[in-house]
């Protein structure tokens, strides 16, 4: 990427509202919460229950944790996917979104997932029990269709003793990854402690599927030029961190994109890219109230704490960065104010009450207590539970 003169100079306030408000932490909301899951590019989804409200804080209706579960799991009523995304990671995404996201990962780097794969005919065999179902599978409905060859390779696998799994649940759960990698199936309803697993067009009958799924050039730029348009402005480290690339990769794709971008200051960062088309809104000044920016509440594993290799934009504090992003890829719930961490929460929840405890950091003030009060009665709401208690 060329570097030009008389590059537009931002202050961080607005990047991080222009950020906020495309993101929608700020501003109306989205329509629901599939839009929502569009204009982050997905929201991480590890656990569910910090996707759902990752997704309810976002919509303009606040939608419950149990609607949103209907939407991911009830036939007939489905309209959010939950499948491996970037970063080899689980996300909700809106399923007009999922074949982009199955093209482009072929630009993005393999999986460090190791030992036994299964191969295309172990896969087809399997794919064709999905194909053939009139609903969701388990694991074990898989059972007696996997090759007793590869059952016998994945029995060495560390994972079988490290995870306490049987060789041919292992297996299965190789076969589901990779099916779902390709688009063929994504996740269903849970009963229990087993988790099922639907065929695309028993979830999505109707999903225009097949071109958006086979460009892969045409995918991965339109998903780097959505990444900017919500996350921007952004360097090709930040892109790379997002999508669990290479800079180099991500410095190509941006070079794909070079007379639609700008390069842009803010303070001493370096390699800033944003789109154009988003200068207008970008070089407003951010509002000064907390009416067009209020606080909120992020939950485990927020999107908006993933997005950026550069923390430094939402976390000043080096040493609070540790209670964030902590070990074992473990990401806090957070308390944001302008753009920034100013504390971190966690929550106990009952079927009448739900209990958070917010530990403050150096950002924290406390005239921003009522407005987080605000937060976790929402919070309360999405749980459908009656009663809140917010401790400090």
């Amino acid at each position: 990427m060329r570097t030009k003169a008389g590059r537009p100079t931002l202050d961080v306030e607005q990047v991080l509202f222009f950020r906020d408000r495309r993101s929608h932490l700020a501003g109306p909301g989205a329509t629901d919460a599939a839009a929502a899951a569009r204009a982050i590019l997905g929201a991480q989804a590890q656990q569910e229950g910090p996707a759902l409200f990752a997704l309810s804080l976002r919509a303009r209706t606040r939608p419950t944790a149990a609607g949103l579960k209907r939407l991911l799991t009830e036939a007939g009523r489905v309209r959010l996917v939950r499948t491996w995304g970037q970063r080899d990671t689980l996300h909700v995404y809106d399923p007009d979104d999922w074949p982009l996201v199955v093209a482009a990962r072929k630009e993005w780097p393999q999986s460090g997932r190791r030992g036994a794969m299964p191969g295309e005919p172990d896969l087809r065999e399997i794919r064709r029990l999905f194909e053939a179902a009139d609903k969701p599978l388990f694991r074990r409905d898989l059972f007696d269709a996997i090759p007793q060859r590869f059952v016998d390779e994945v029995a060495a696998h560390p994972g079988v003793a490290a995870t306490g799994s049987s060789a041919v649940r292992f297996a299965a759960s190789r076969l589901i990854w990779r099916l779902a990698l390709a688009g063929d199936i994504c996740f269903a309803e849970k009963r229990g402690a087993e988790q099922s697993y639907a065929h695309r067009e028993l979830w999505f009958p109707k999903l225009a599927w097949r071109k958006a799924a086979k460009d892969t050039r045409a995918a991965a730029t339109a998903l780097v030029r959505r990444y900017l348009a919500a996350h921007g402005p952004a360097t090709a480290a930040d892109l790379a961190h997002f999508f669990g690339a290479g800079v180099k990769s991500a410095r190509e794709w941006l070079g794909r994109l070079e007379s639609e971008l700008v390069e842009v200051r803010c303070g001493a960062r370096q390699g800033l890219f944003a789109l154009r088309a988003d200068l207008p809104e970008l070089t407003k000044p951010a509002p000064s109230g907390a009416s067009g920016w209020p606080p909120r509440l992020l939950p485990k594993w927020d999107t908006h704490l993933m997005r950026h290799a550069d923390k430094d934009w939402i976390a000043p504090d080096e040493g609070e960065r540790r209670l964030v992003w902590r070990k074992a890829a473990d990401i806090s719930a957070t308390v944001l104010v302008r753009g920034r961490v100013v504390g971190v929460w966690s929550h106990k929840a009952t079927r009448k009450k739900v209990t958070v405890r917010v530990q403050p950091l150096s950002g924290w003030r406390k005239s921003f207590l009522p407005a987080v009060r605000r937060e976790v009665a929402a919070f309360a709401k999405h749980l459908e539970v009656t009663d809140f208690e917010v401790i400090l």
